[in-house]
């Protein structure tokens, strides 16, 4: 037996060990540990080097094969545990845990207590305690080992087991090889037995682990690292006086900032001479730190091994968690969108094929070097997703089953057909969606695993190019086949996280790479360098917990081999001594200063204060060693870089640096705007548009000929004009341009309506206006009275019925109460309406319906080329006279217009000049009616006078005027930007730079104007 608190150490004398036999065993705590261990004499044919779950696979395997077995995975471990608690709990068997069995956590919490049972050889007559949580741990131990013997299977205490035996029995030409254990740990009764019965087969064993050196053993440290090692949670540590650097430690503003101070530090001793494979980054948490590490190391171009491997969004698992999201949300167009942009539409359907789950039982699974890929397939075979997601909107799917599917894409063909459009794609989506939707249309609502394991399984393989990652993953929950019935949800839950993401491995060979992984993963392992980072209270220690399961008063009771929570504290002091015991010259220690996520801050851990403790002989005061770690790393939250350029990890710190540097020094950071082009076009457009001077950055503003002769093209005269879009000039020019000159608009998204919009309630009251005064005309009942209103509410109702049940279809409602609601109200507002026409405008007949014009645009003499659609032409019953009108479904204005409404009520006087032209005839007036309960039923009409024509005519030449001149500025209404659809393009603080713009700019004299036109 050899102990040291340095890992070298234990490597040399397991080296000096294995230098004396040609052949050995030696049992390391991962595959990787003892990695520095070379034989003594030439080649290493005779050294087999193995962890102890792999030595025991080896033992047991003719066992197996001889039985029949077959090795259990983690996840299946949990799917059985989920199994037998189904069983139980039907069978009427569980008492205690009754309440809390059906969670989702109990399985996985029962699966690691069953285990924990096993290793330390517990028996189900053992457990058996009346009244007691134990009696139903009994219950479901013998019902756990039942089922292992039913499905043939072996767990890791089971391959202990006949590994052991295989040991004793002396069949396997590994027993009675020298042996040696590099600080393998034996964490259970069950991996000690193991290795005494392995031991006891051979004479020569070495047992190398870490631990206290015999008293009065330890030489003198000459270094500070081994000063630390040696007094480590020492009760009475002495005083190291000597400064060698070779422990330091320092803290940052979060774990962010102290993962790049980390890369920076590596890339100082990369200076110094030191290679990379000689350093370590040893991780207590590894999921929070590992992508941060990740991030600063690729920032640094520094190369690195990740032991866990890294994590990379896992297309083939979302694509298929989009399909299941899809068929629990009645067949969402969305979520099979959301598949189609993943890209992982398949080439051709595969045969079926079983994939093997991914284990540490099931031993290292590596790619044979000769494996060629195959090539993929030519893009002419391949369906290619190319406008399907548009195509999908215009076919209106949203959800509502398969034959709302197929009856959709028909129509969409059917189209096409008509119109003569090219039906490639089309035919292309239909071909791959049809099919995928009748999987998804025939998933039941509830089923047993075993059910659902068989359809998911065809599923993937007819809709995913890489489908192996999620067959992988369903061969591992082959054991709870008859688990269930469970939901579609809970399927989709249970795959969820192993599926979002997709853990790469980490390549073959780590040399000449920075080695990140786990505190465990240090054992049997030395570094010239290690990092140690997390030293902050709550993340190292971590608080130990007992098994919620089986508390540790009741785990005294059972057995003295079950382990306790204060082993796992005496645990969580060794992941400490194995971080400093991994380091040979170097040991640098951080801790964050700040919870970023939550704003709050952080404090060393007493771990981070033990390890200058062991160093200084004394516990150092907080403060001071609060200021020494600070000082150590200068970094900043509000100002992430070193003080010196030749710290920065990447440009974007030197250029922080030199930026810091060149503050007060006039042309200090002139490189940025002659290194790089697309730089400094980004910078002086950042900064004029904070500028307080219109220029070209802010939006349309432009002196350039060519971009005025080009506008020239888009002025009121040269091209036609809606009067929405000549209304948008007063809201904000940029607006005007992006909507009017840009034609931008939105992307069209097909979505489910959860509650009716705005936009969709106006459009299905136009329409029923529309198709009702059609109705009223033929049967002679306009104008609307009070004798013809009980016919004309009627008709009212049957067309509201119509006219709803044809936008049901299209748009699909998710929730059809809502719907029916939001109808009913569009009723009252209808039937309102009609109310007030009968009564106060019976005078004026309807004659023209959703006039529309501008195919060839329509020339106003007040300077516009105009289209559009009128929605209610209206003749006066007595004499020769016109009146247009345009309903609103909206809020009426707070600020009734006089004539153009400030540049934002034009329809009234556009429409009533265009319909002048079209009729020949005079128009009185124009009307807008807001003609909702919201609109409160207010009529505002505006005299089609000199007046009002002279105004109309002076707004028109001064959007032309802006037009011309080239200044469209984002210049935006209050608050218009809130509810504006380009603010995507803008941004979220137009509003704030415009307040920073000259005011007294004469070119904004025409938009003021038209602002102040009543």
């Amino acid at each position: 037996m050899v102990k040291s608190w340095s890992n070298g150490t234990l490597i040399q004398a397991v080296e000096s060990f294995a230098a004396r036999f040609p052949e050995i065993v030696i049992i390391g705590p991962r595959h990787l540990a003892g990695e520095g261990v070379t034989p003594g004499h030439s080649g290493s044919v005779g050294v087999h080097r193995v962890t102890l779950v792999q030595a025991a696979a080896e033992l047991a395997r003719s066992a197996m094969a001889e039985r029949g077995l077959a090795p259990l995975s983690a996840l299946g471990r949990e799917a059985v545990a989920a199994r037998i608690t189904q069983n139980a709990l039907a069978q009427g068997q569980l008492a205690y845990f009754h309440p809390v069995a059906a969670l989702p956590g109990f399985a996985r919490a029962l699966a690691r207590t069953l285990v924990e049972l096993r290793l330390a050889r517990v028996s189900p007559e053992q457990l058996a305690f009346d009244g007691m949580p134990t009696g139903d741990l009994a219950t479901l131990l013998d019902l756990y080992q039942a089922e292992l013997a039913e499905l043939s299977m072996v767990d890791l205490p089971g391959l202990l087991a006949l590994a052991t035996e295989a040991a004793i029995s002396g069949a396997h030409p590994w027993v009675g090889l020298p042996l040696a254990r590099l600080d393998a740990d034996l964490e259970s009764r069950a991996h000690r037995e193991f290795f005494n019965s392995l031991a006891a087969r051979t004479p020569d064993v070495l047992e190398a682990e870490l631990g206290e050196v015999g008293l009065g053993s330890n030489p003198a440290a000459t270094t500070s690292l081994e000063h630390l090692r040696q007094f480590l949670f020492s009760t009475k540590p002495a005083r190291f006086t000597k400064n060698d650097h070779c422990f330091e430690f320092f803290s940052a503003p979060g774990e962010g900032l102290e993962a790049v101070e980390i890369a920076r530090r590596i890339i100082r001793l990369a200076r110094k001479g030191k290679s990379f494979d000689q350093v370590a980054i040893l991780l207590r948490n590894p999921d929070r730190y590992q992508p941060m590490i990740e991030d600063a190391l690729r920032r640094a171009q520094i190369p690195a091994w990740f032991s866990r491997g890294t994590a990379r969004p896992h297309a083939s698992g979302r694509a298929f968690l989009a399909l299941l999201l899809c068929a629990s949300e009645r067949l969402s167009a969305s979520r099979f969108a959301e598949y189609l942009s993943l890209g992982q539409v398949p080439e051709t359907p595969e045969a079926p094929k079983w994939v093997a789950p991914e284990d540490e039982l099931l031993g290292p699974q590596k790619n044979d070097e000769n494996d060629v890929a195959e090539p993929p397939a030519a893009e002419a075979n391949r369906p290619t997703p190319w406008r399907w997601e548009r195509l999908l909107v215009e076919a209106s799917v949203i959800e509502g089953g398969k034959q709302r599917w197929e009856r959709r894409l028909n129509g969409l063909e059917a189209e096409f057909v008509l119109q003569e459009k090219p039906l490639g794609q089309i035919q292309n989506l239909k071909k791959l969606a049809l099919p995928l939707i009748g999987l998804l249309d025939a998933l039941p609502i509830t089923a047993n695993w075993s059910v659902w394991l068989e359809q998911l399984a065809e599923l993937a393989r007819l809709s995913l190019r890489d489908a192996d990652p999620v067959l992988s993953v369903l061969a591992e929950l082959a054991p709870m086949g008859d688990v269930g019935p469970v939901a579609l949800e809970e399927v989709a839950s249970v795959l969820s996280e192993r599926l979002r993401f997709l853990r790469r491995e980490p390549p073959a060979q780590r040399w000449g790479c920075v080695f990140v992984g786990s505190i465990e993963e240090a054992r049997g392992r030395e570094f010239g360098v290690v990092f140690l980072p997390g030293l902050a209270e709550g993340l190292f220690p971590q608080r130990m917990l007992e098994d919620p399961l089986l508390l540790d008063k009741l785990r005294e009771a059972v057995s003295e081999a079950l382990p306790l929570r204060k082993q796992r504290v005496s645990d969580e002091r060794q992941r400490l001594h194995l971080a400093v015991a991994a380091a040979r010259d170097r040991l640098i220690v951080s801790y964050p200063r700040m919870e970023v996520a939550e704003a709050r801050p952080r404090v060393p851990s007493f771990y981070a204060l033990e390890l200058p403790r062991a160093v200084e002989g004394s516990l150092p005061e907080l403060k001071a060693f609060e200021d020494r770690a600070r000082d150590a790393a200068p970094a900043r939250l509000n100002w992430p870089a070193p003080k010196e350029a030749f710290d920065a990890i990447d440009d974007a710190e030197y250029d922080l640096v030199a930026i810091a540097g060149a503050r007060n020094n006039s042309g200090g950071v002139h490189y940025l705007v002659e290194a790089n082009p697309h730089v400094a076009r980004s910078l002086r457009a950042r900064w004029a548009r904070w500028n307080h001077k219109w220029r070209p950055a802010d939006g349309l503003v432009t002196a350039d000929a060519g971009a005025l002769e080009a506008l020239g093209a888009q002025r009121l005269t040269a091209r036609a004009w809606s009067p929405s879009a000549l209304e948008d000039f007063a809201v904000c020019p940029y607006k005007f341009a992006l909507h009017g000159i840009y034609r931008l608009k939105p992307r069209d998204e097909s979505e489910q309506l959860q509650q009716m919009d705005p936009r969709t309630r106006g459009a299905l009251f136009h329409e029923i206006q529309f198709e009702l005064f059609h109705d009223l005309q033929r049967a002679g009942l306009l104008p609307v009275n009070d004798d013809r209103l009980p016919e004309a509410l009627k008709r009212a109702d049957t067309m509201l019925d119509r006219v709803a049940a044809k936008y049901q279809e299209k748009l699909a409602p998710a929730i059809p109460r809502v719907w029916k609601s939001e109808i009913e109200d569009l009723r009252t507002d209808l039937r309102g309406w009609l109310q007030h026409v009968a009564r106060n405008d019976d005078e004026w007949e309807p004659v023209r319906f959703e006039l529309a014009f501008g195919d060839t645009p329509l020339a106003l003499a007040e300077g516009v080329n105009l289209r559009g659609r009128i929605d209610l032409v209206e003749k006066h019953v007595s004499r020769e006279a016109f009146r247009v009108t345009d309903h609103k479904t909206g809020k009426r204005p707070d600020t009734i217009p006089r004539w153009v409404g400030g540049g934002r009520s034009l329809q009234p006087l556009l429409y009533g000049l265009a319909a002048e032209q079209l009729l020949g005839s005079t128009v009185e007036s124009g009307k807008l009616f807001y003609a909702t309960q919201r609109g409160g039923y207010t009529p505002v009409e505006i005299k089609l006078d000199d007046r009002s024509r002279l105004f109309l005519q002076k707004l028109l030449s001064d959007i032309d005027a802006s037009i011309e001149s080239g200044f469209l500025p984002p210049a935006p209404a209050k608050d218009a930007c809130e509810i504006c659809d380009y603010r995507i393009v803008c941004g979220p603080y137009e509003e704030r730079r415009h307040g920073k713009k000259d005011r007294h700019d004469v070119r904004l004299d025409l938009l003021t104007e038209i602002r102040g036109m009543a």
